[in-house]
């Protein structure tokens, strides 16, 4: 009876080795769809992954390239004083006084209104001037009394370039203006007259100012 039992039980265990073999080929040979559409999804996915990989590989590569082979361009140097250059130049355009356009837009706009208003009246903005021994203009458009890097030249400081010029006269108008409070050309009448202008006219006086008055306006309110 043991003997049997165990001769069946071999012979059992045999049949459903070889059944479940048999099971495991066909999945095998024919696997169930689920796992060919996960087979098939890894696929799919892998290979997107794979492109967009050499994609985005490739673009950063590009844009290395250019980068690499980009030009550098310096920044546009942008003149602060551009804006009141251009205004003084509207008013003493075709003048003598012209070329020294760029030294009078380096002070604020009420020295260089100053600068252009005073050089009017003293010089017809540079068409009436004091020259040295050989005839050289001294840049004196505003009769400043006071001696230059040439010396003096008919009773008036010779300078030696339109930059000297607008520099001390430029610079002792901004004392008049920083230190007295001078703002007006009513104010600045020191320029002509000194501290008194007993030794003046009240017409010559009034007519300075009017003058003087009159293009400071153009320059000092634009």
């Amino acid at each position: 009876m043991g003997a049997r039992f165990f001769f069946y039980l071999k012979l059992f265990i045999g049949c459903m080795a070889k059944k479940i073999s048999k099971i495991a080929l066909l999945k095998l040979v024919n696997p169930p769809p689920n796992l060919v559409a996960l087979q098939l999804s890894s696929r799919v996915f892998f290979g997107t992954f794979l492109t967009l990989s050499l994609l985005v590989t490739g673009l950063l590569y590009g844009a290395a390239f250019r980068v690499s082979h980009m030009a550098i361009v310096s920044p546009v140097a942008i003149n602060p004083h551009a804006k009141l250059e251009r205004n003084v130049r509207k008013v003493v355009d075709g003048y003598p006084i012209e070329k020294m356009i760029p030294y009078i837009a380096g002070h604020k706009k009420i020295t260089a209104a100053f600068l252009v208003g005073i050089a009017k009246k003293e010089s017809n903005w540079g068409k009436r001037i004091p020259r040295s021994e050989d005839g050289a203009d001294c840049f004196n458009y505003w009769g400043y009394k006071g001696a230059g890097s040439r010396g003096v030249a008919m009773g008036h400081g010779c300078f030696g370039s339109p930059e000297e010029a607008i520099e001390v006269v430029g610079n002792r108008i901004d004392a008049l203006v920083d230190e007295y409070k001078f703002t007006t050309p009513e104010e600045l009448i020191v320029w002509k007259c000194g501290w008194n202008c007993d030794g003046h006219s009240p017409q010559s006086v009034k007519k300075w100012i009017s003058d003087v008055k009159f293009y400071f306006n153009k320059v000092n309110r634009t």
